[in-house]
């Protein structure tokens, strides 16, 4: 059914909560889109549905309002739940802590509507500091969801692959390729206090490989609400160089795997395992300059390794490039096995296409 369903995650909430739905209740929507919002309680600890439902019967919204339970942690997981229940064709996915602006769901609508090809449309967003915002804050901004991904609107061009998961919405066709095609994520996304991401991109990635286009609409605002224990420099370090630069070795898995099933091309596992140690390992010792100069700067930054640089952006590639080595080192099976899962998928998604294409 044509309308829009918005999908909040929360853990442990309780806190985030009340401003997010203050902002959902002020939205003017037209009287003929159909909308409903749907909280996801993700095994928290605190009162987050005691008080959303308080916060909620506090305005007189006519959206249908939905508490579900998930309680297999991770995001990726409370995702999912939520567009189980979901009623409309347009998902929302609204963070616990994302302040929509009065027209987002009106705007998504529209968007969606007029651009028929997209399985994927994401907007802009700007920061609320519950502190001063550190100096080192706008170089990291992207990594914070606190950014604008394009001078103005337009469908990503083949070089930027994702847009950011807080307020990204879907298309349910396309969720329904996806479980056509038998597609499970790989990438949980946060699990508790976990700050592994990811699931949005692989969802840009499938989308993209599922022949949907993805649209960046810069009239789709929100405010990004920066709490302040995420506003210092072993959060951001954590963040990036873990929670950030892990996952990009499924995203490199992905566009092999991708590449090789274009060409038909078998992959093999051990070459590509190898390729990607080598790859990282260059980036570890050469974060930015190459040659002799680079090899000198290596050692000249080894100290960031161990010590703290608050804006540092050597040390963020470097203790990126670090983890990524030591995480193909210590799961090699487990990539095997998502190398396989990946393949397999991607010899489901060509049938699947050619059968479309056939009919």
């Amino acid at each position: 059914m044509q309308g829009v369903s918005i999908v909040i995650c929360c853990y442990n909430s309780s806190c985030r909560i009340p401003e997010t739905l203050r902002h959902i209740a002020l939205q003017e929507v037209a009287s003929d889109i159909p909308w409903e919002v749907i909280i996801v309680n993700n095994a928290s600890k605190d009162n987050t549905v005691e008080i959303a439902n308080a916060e909620w019967i506090k305005y007189n919204c006519t959206a249908n309002f939905t508490l579900v339970d998930q309680p297999i942690p991770g995001l990726s997981a409370a995702r999912e739940k939520g567009i189980e229940v979901s009623a409309f064709e347009y998902i929302i996915f609204c963070d616990d802590d994302n302040w929509l602006n009065e027209n987002y769901v009106n705007t998504a609508f529209e968007t969606m509507e007029s651009h028929p090809d997209a399985g994927i449309v994401g907007g802009q967003s700007i920061g609320f500091f519950e502190i001063e915002k550190p100096f080192w804050f706008d170089k990291f901004s992207q990594s914070f969801v606190v950014e604008k991904p394009l001078s103005e609107s337009n469908y990503l061009a083949e070089s930027r692959e994702y847009l950011a998961g807080a307020g990204m919405i879907i298309r349910k066709d396309f969720i329904k390729d996806m479980q056509a095609v038998g597609f499970k994520p790989i990438l949980t996304d946060r699990i508790g206090k976990s700050l592994m991401s990811g699931g949005d991109y692989e969802l840009c990635l499938i989308a993209k490989y599922l022949g949907y286009r993805i649209f960046y609409e810069e009239n789709l605002g929100f405010v990004h609400f920066m709490s302040e224990e995420r506003l210092n420099w072993d959060y951001c370090l954590r963040m990036t160089t873990e929670g950030h630069a892990i996952p990009e070795i499924i995203y490199d898995i992905y566009r092999s795997c991708f590449s090789c099933s274009q060409s038909n091309k078998k992959q093999i596992f051990v070459k590509l395992y190898y390729k990607l140690m080598l790859f990282y390992l260059f980036y570890l010792i050469f974060p930015e300059e190459r040659g002799i100069k680079g090899i000198l700067s290596f050692f000249t930054n080894i100290h960031l390794f161990f010590h703290k640089q608050p804006g540092s952006v050597i040390q963020r590639k470097l203790l990126s490039s670090k983890n990524k080595l030591l995480f193909l080192i210590n799961n090699r099976k487990l990539l095997k096995q998502n190398f396989i899962l990946i393949q397999q998928l991607f010899i489901r998604i060509k049938n699947y296409r050619l059968n479309i294409e056939n009919t």
